[in-house]
């Protein structure tokens, strides 16, 4: 079984570590802000504001959809895996190009703040879960970007939430989602994912993503959570792609 996150290098060392390399990226490059790209913050307090965010009493409980409580037009009669979802906000600006940034510009200090907002966002799912775990970057794209945006935002949700993450998910070659149709997200997650050789998950998991378009990677991943011992799965994304946007 891997260690769990946050567990590679001694404790006592991490926090110094990540401190360290925060000051000298903001010593070298000043933050701007990830919504207008003003100096001064990585969000200011403008598009903080204007984050899309999602009423939790508005939202639809499967797929975390705005405006679904009574009826959703983005799940529909869909079957998921995993029990319910929950996500920060609709994918438009400034929340669309937070995303961006932190994936593909490699802007990790974006990490701590999307992670507080998934916490925020998980409200007392925090206290029903024993363990975090996310959804693994494909092979290609983790060469491609140098570093795993899922495994560092699980590791910051679990620092905020107080949830231990754990890193059990193994992912095979599949080609990008973004531009594909809804059936073929599917067939492209389903045989995507698995479980870690010896890994084993409590029986209460959170599975955290970013982006939750149609839900076909983290229906993917749930199966392979309940094979490594979970019983019951529930979704925490920052963002949700809404109105047929793929």
């Amino acid at each position: 079984m891997r260690a769990a996150l946050g567990e590679v290098r001694p404790r006592s060392l991490a926090p110094v570590v990540r401190a360290t390399a925060a000051v000298r990226a903001d010593l070298v490059w000043p933050p701007r802000c990830a919504g207008c790209d003003l100096p001064g913050a990585l969000l200011c307090e403008r598009c903080r504001a204007a984050l899309p965010l999602i009423a939790p009493e508005d939202a639809c409980e499967r797929c975390g959809a705005p405006d679904g409580s009574h009826g959703c037009a983005e799940c529909g009669r869909t079957s998921f895996a995993f029990g319910a979802a929950r996500c920060v906000g609709v994918l438009e600006w400034p929340l669309s190009r937070m995303v961006t940034l932190h994936k593909d510009a490699g802007e990790l200090r974006l990490t701590v703040l999307l992670a507080a907002l998934a916490a925020h966002t998980a409200g007392e799912w925090a206290a029903w879960a024993q363990a975090v775990a996310f959804v693994p970057a494909a092979p290609g794209a983790l060469l491609r970007r140098g570093f795993d945006h899922g495994a560092l935002l699980a590791a910051a949700f679990a620092a905020a939430a107080g949830v231990p993450a754990i890193d059990v998910l193994e992912a095979r070659p599949r080609r990008d989602q973004r531009g594909l149709t809804r059936e073929a997200r599917r067939e492209n997650a389903r045989a995507s994912l698995r479980p870690l050789v010896l890994a084993s998950a409590p029986p209460r998991v959170l599975l955290l993503d970013d982006v939750f378009t149609t839900g076909a990677t983290l229906d993917a991943a749930t199966p392979a959570l309940l094979e490594a011992g979970a019983s019951e799965v529930r979704v925490v994304a920052i963002a949700r792609a809404c109105g047929g946007r793929l």
